[in-house]
């Protein structure tokens, strides 16, 4: 069966109830031996701004990495892969640990995939990340004008794909879990094929 999610949408300026947002499970592990983490996933939007949420459950959270350049999911990691055009083979890929280190992505896979060195990152994306008893949750937004620095045409309406991960690579207990199915054999988020479809209510 198809993964597919409604991302909900919301009033512009208002405080989200995330209670109220569907959410989705990151409930396959497809190369590792099944492990006792998880994690889920939320997006809404105001059709200016895509909201996302997620939430980890890890009992021993790595956290170390704040550098512009960093590979952040060498630490615990939450990662959402967005391909804002159905007919169109590229994505944006946004991977944040808890120190809200974001790391950005764009390109139709591993070899065409660039680096994005974001101007004031921590303001254009507002990252929070925060300590639960079974773990950490973080939220972010990303603009649509963002989105249409790389995609002119795009609006928050009709399809879109997208697939969220957790990760650590060098975690206490190596990890990866994914929202949709993942047919690669060895470890590899940058897939394309792999996303699920993202409807914009």
């Amino acid at each position: 069966m198809a993964s597919t999610y409604t991302a909900a949408r919301v009033a512009c300026g208002a405080q989200i109830d995330w209670t109220k947002i569907a959410a989705v499970e990151l409930v396959h592990q497809p190369w590792l031996e099944p492990c006792d983490i998880g994690a889920r996933a939320q997006l809404c939007h105001d059709g200016e701004r895509l909201y996302v949420r997620m939430e980890a459950k890890e009992k021993k959270i790595r956290a170390t990495l704040t550098g512009p350049l960093d590979q952040v999911c060498n630490d615990s990691c939450l990662e959402f892969f967005f391909a804002p055009m159905a007919d169109d083979s590229r994505y944006i890929n946004f991977e944040v640990n808890p120190l809200c280190n974001v790391y950005v992505g764009f390109g139709a896979g591993r070899p065409t995939r660039v680096r994005q060195i974001v101007r004031d990152a921590d303001t254009l994306f507002g990252a929070k990340a925060e300590y639960t008893d079974e773990g950490w949750v973080l939220t972010y937004s990303v603009p649509a004008e963002f989105i249409r620095r790389y995609f002119p045409a795009f609006e928050m309406k009709g399809e879109a794909a997208c697939n969220f991960y957790k990760c650590g690579d060098l975690t206490e207990k190596k990890h990866y879990l994914a929202w949709a199915p993942l047919s690669s054999e060895k470890p590899d988020y940058h897939r394309r094929q792999d996303f699920g479809t993202l409807i914009f209510a």
